[in-house]
């Protein structure tokens, strides 16, 4: 039955999530590929980097969804990369 201490505006705690960090993206080769979803009919861009020309060239040879190549990212923008886009344009 004691008196409850009415909070301070300074003292009150912080509710919910603190907000995330955004991601920062490394240099090397980048690929968006478009998922399909069949339970619930949604698309979905992923995105995905690999360190080495072959890891790319695999990735799109055996990836069953459709794959955009992105470019070398340069730390301010993509870079295209010709030896992987003659592979893409062969593909299709």
């Amino acid at each position: 039955m004691g008196r409850k201490k009415k909070e301070k505006p300074e003292e009150k705690k912080k509710m919910g999530r603190p907000p995330t960090k955004p991601v920062v993206k490394r240099p090397a080769y980048y690929v968006t590929v478009k998922v399909s979803n069949s339970m619930n009919y949604q698309n979905t861009n992923v995105l995905i980097s690999k360190d080495t020309i072959p890891e790319i060239k695999q990735l799109i040879a055996r990836s069953p969804q459709k794959v955009e190549f992105l470019g070398f990212w340069n730390g301010k923008s993509y870079d295209k990369v010709p030896e992987i886009d003659d592979f893409v344009k062969s593909r299709k």
